[in-house]
């Protein structure tokens, strides 16, 4: 695991995501690409995956990994609607 800031300052971090244990099944929610993995970007608004995992990215400069984050694609987050879930008064 990593933290790096991008150039518009921004804290992320990123990690590398794999099935453990090597099973041969993949994520059936996700698309094919990520079957064998990938880097995880997240922030405090965002969170990005990139497929492949490139060849020792942990030794990456925090400009290298702005890179790559630019690549990386989004990933919608489900929003919780407040009329779906009442507070309990």
């Amino acid at each position: 695991m990593r933290v790096f800031a991008d150039l518009d300052g921004r804290d992320w971090t990123v990690f590398e995501v794999k099935k453990q244990g090597g099973r041969a099944e993949r994520w059936t929610y996700l698309p094919e690409e990520f079957g064998e993995g990938w880097l995880c970007f997240e922030s405090d608004i965002s969170k990005r995956r990139l497929t492949p995992i490139p060849p020792r990215w942990r030794e990456f400069s925090d400009t290298q990994l702005a890179g790559l984050l630019k690549e990386a694609k989004p990933v919608s987050r489900p929003r919780l609607d407040l009329e779906d879930h009442p507070s309990a008064d």
